[in-house]
């Protein structure tokens, strides 16, 4: 397993980190899934990766509990959570809630610090027009209480989904954040547009989602193999194009894909060297193997970077 130092920090990270949105029951029953979400945990672990990333809204951290509370590696994992507060209809930031969502991860995934806050003000309308001016209006009062509890031990360091190009913007400007955690693959490339400030500011980027939900892997090549009632029907509505734009990316990287767009995938956000680690579900043994295997030996590849966000920017449109 490589490592990559997380800009912003003092941590070397695992490229890989265990994301576990799927890889139990939600109810908390011990059924199939889970057995193979445990075992892929624990084979992840054994491969080396030593950053996990978890939230209370995934239901799955009962899941880690059974795996980590007795794990011999259980001292050398950093663990980033999603911390959303103020959360939707909240309409304030409440310094309570966001203590109690940090200590009831602290619990449940057996740890005495969580390395990475991925802190999210979300509203409803969920829009620039509500998020930038709340931003404004609550930071200082986040920062206080992230201050209080890094001092007790309990955190680490403080990075922001901030969803926009324009909260990006309004995030950075706070000079509050050690970096970003976000999308990134080569259908969502908007927050490329800083990694150069990131670069130059010492400041990192964890990457979400390289594989797009499951488009930009082998699987699949069209929605016309997608079943009815796949949890990628949300994708199909607000992204129709999601695949034609996959077979643009296939067809102009042709080379460099060599057969499996799934490990081009989930090498690409590392070919910068901005990106420290990629959030991956994570729900076998096999995936697990094919991730830590894709991942082996990847070198930041400004040039290719550049090359397919150039094509991204182009609106799939080679040459354009």
């Amino acid at each position: 397993m490589d490592y990559r130092r997380l800009g912003g920090t003092d941590l070397d990270v695992s490229v890989l980190c265990f994301g576990p949105m799927r890889s139990a029951a939600k109810d908390g029953s011990n059924n199939a899934v889970s057995q193979s979400g445990a075992r892929a945990l624990e084979a992840a672990l054994a491969a080396g990766v030593n950053f996990l990333h978890s939230s209370y809204e995934y239901k799955t951290r009962w899941m880690m509990t059974e795996v980590l509370r007795d794990h011999p590696k259980r001292k050398d994992i950093h663990h980033g959570i999603k911390l959303p507060v103020p959360d939707w209809d909240d309409c304030a930031f409440d310094p309570a809630k966001f203590r109690m969502r940090v200590e009831e991860a602290l619990s449940e995934l057996a740890t005495d610090r969580i390395a990475v806050l991925q802190w999210m003000w979300r509203t409803r309308p969920n829009d620039d027009d509500h998020r930038l001016p709340l931003l404004a209006s609550i930071m200082d009062d986040v920062w206080a209480t992230f201050e209080a509890m890094r001092d007790e031990g309990k955190v680490g360091y403080l990075m922001t989904l901030p969803y926009t190009t324009a909260a990006t913007r309004a995030a950075l400007d706070t000079g509050r954040f050690a970096g970003l955690v976000s999308f990134l693959n080569p259908i969502e490339m908007e927050l490329a547009e800083f990694f150069p400030e990131l670069e130059r500011n010492g400041q990192g980027f964890v990457c979400i989602r390289p594989l797009y939900q499951g488009v930009l892997t082998d699987r699949r090549s069209g929605w016309d193999e997608v079943p009815e009632g796949h949890y990628l029907d949300r994708l199909r509505t607000e992204n129709p194009d999601a695949f034609d734009q996959r077979s643009a990316i296939a067809d102009a990287f042709a080379d460099e894909i060599d057969g499996s767009m799934t490990r081009f995938a989930l090498r690409f956000p590392l070919f910068s060297p901005v990106v420290a680690s990629m959030v991956t579900g994570l729900n076998s043994v096999a995936q697990v193997e094919e991730a830590v295997a894709a991942l082996d030996g990847v070198e930041p590849r400004p040039d290719l970077f550049e090359k397919v966000r150039a094509l991204w920017a182009s609106g799939f449109r080679p040459g354009a």
